[in-house]
């Protein structure tokens, strides 16, 4: 065993108590990740003394994570649950909302129903170059339009809108096929962010790409969005930039349904809430957003909750948003 590793574990556990409940962890190996928790073990605070930290700002959840991330060097984000209030479920005896998923498998539900109660998974067969006989050729009012958003063509369809810009890329209308590039682009250098610790963490987890729309992320994105307000809180960089990372991982694979733009602004609102403003050229949770809005942005302005929220609090995340799209003209 090293010596540093002996350190650790010699040391004695020190307790904190999170919503009520006692979590213990080696005194050195808190010591070593946070200088703000060290002078709560070891300086002169009242909780040198007895031992003991209450800390109330943080819940039990974010707590283990932080502990499990600790001894690791990896922590399991929160699991997505089943919204069987979703138009896609058929199950409507059970009581609850939502069920929460435990263990993952290879079928699309990580859980077993029987046949008749199974939630109704499939997605409405769309014709075959359905384009061909319905979508008019592209008219001069489209080449005004920005962000991959169709409001300059009030007479289409939701399925035009949905067939032009996510399944197909007809060649001959070359500004649908520029306005469709814009977005790639964006989802593209979202994808290929740099990464810093994630790629070095070999025990991580992979995220699971959501499958239907009736699939809730809503608990999965804030366990990382929690924890990475936790550790800026109290200095911990390195768990700071992993919770970063593993939030643009799991945004990355997300299949963003129309069913699921709430999803997305429960994140929005936390991060905005509990986020400083970005610094000048700093990689941050609210710049990783803004990256995801720019590319994400026809289908969330399809939410009145969403359009509310980019003016809400002065608008921030609309400032945020208009100074990426600045700098990409630029």
């Amino acid at each position: 065993m090293s010596t540093a590793a002996q350190s650790i574990y010699t040391s004695s556990p020190f307790k904190f108590i999170i919503d009520g409940n006692p979590l213990y962890i080696h005194a050195e190996l808190v010591s070593r990740n946070s200088k703000p928790l060290d002078r709560m073990i070891n300086g002169p605070m009242a909780e040198a003394q007895k031992k003991y930290a209450n800390i109330e700002d943080v819940s039990g959840d974010t707590f283990v994570r932080f502990i499990q991330w600790a001894y690791n060097g990896y922590y399991d984000a929160a699991k997505y649950v089943l919204d069987l209030e979703s138009p896609n479920s058929s199950d409507k005896k059970n009581n609850d909302k939502n069920i929460t998923i435990d263990e993952p498998a290879k079928s699309p539900l990580y859980f077993s129903v029987e046949p008749e109660e199974a939630p109704a998974l499939a997605e409405e067969p769309v014709p075959d170059r359905i384009l061909e006989c319905e979508v008019e050729p592209a008219a001069p009012e489209l080449l005004t339009r920005g962000w991959g958003t169709c409001n300059s063509r009030k007479k289409s369809s939701k399925r035009e809108k949905k067939v032009i810009y996510d399944d197909y890329d007809p060649v001959p209308y070359s500004n649908v096929s520029t306005t469709r590039s814009s977005k790639q682009s964006l989802k593209e250098s979202f994808i290929k962010r740099k990464e810093t610790v994630r790629k070095y963490s070999i025990s991580l987890p992979q995220p699971r790409e959501n499958q239907a729309p009736n699939e809730d992320y809503t608990d999965v994105f804030l366990s990382h969005a929690h924890l990475y307000v936790f550790a800026e809180k109290y200095d911990i960089q390195p768990l700071k930039a992993l919770a970063l990372e593993e939030l643009q991982a799991m945004l990355a694979i997300f299949n963003l349904h129309i069913e699921r733009t709430g999803d997305i602004i429960a994140l929005l609102r936390y991060v905005y809430e509990n986020t400083c403003e970005s610094a000048e050229g700093v990689e941050n949770m609210r710049t990783l957003m803004t990256h995801y809005v720019g590319y994400e942005m026809d289908t969330l302005m399809k939410d009145d909750d969403f359009r509310d929220l980019m003016i809400e609090d002065g608008g921030a995340l609309l400032d945020d948003f208009m100074k990426m799209v600045g700098k990409r003209i630029s």
